[in-house]
């Protein structure tokens, strides 16, 4: 089966092959994204981050992402 993401389809064997630590950040008004959660469950190492309200374009300038991304960045060795 396929997971539809933007431009492209990747399989989601392929998706969960992606081992390295990722954070999924997406905007919960975001209607272009799909669910940020639901990707990142098939990812081992992925968490997701839900930017309340956000749409698509909003998202990245939004402090919760930027806090959010800090945030994943400390965690890392």
């Amino acid at each position: 089966s396929r997971l539809p993401v933007t431009r492209t389809c990747c399989r989601k064997a392929e998706v969960s092959a992606i081992t390295l630590p990722t954070l999924v950040s997406v905007g919960t008004a975001d209607d272009v994204s799909g669910s940020g959660p639901d990707l990142a469950a098939l990812m081992p190492n992925a968490t997701a981050l839900d930017i309340p309200g956000r749409d698509h374009n909003l998202a990245v300038g939004d402090k919760v992402h930027k806090q959010g991304v800090l945030d994943f960045l400390a965690r890392r060795p």
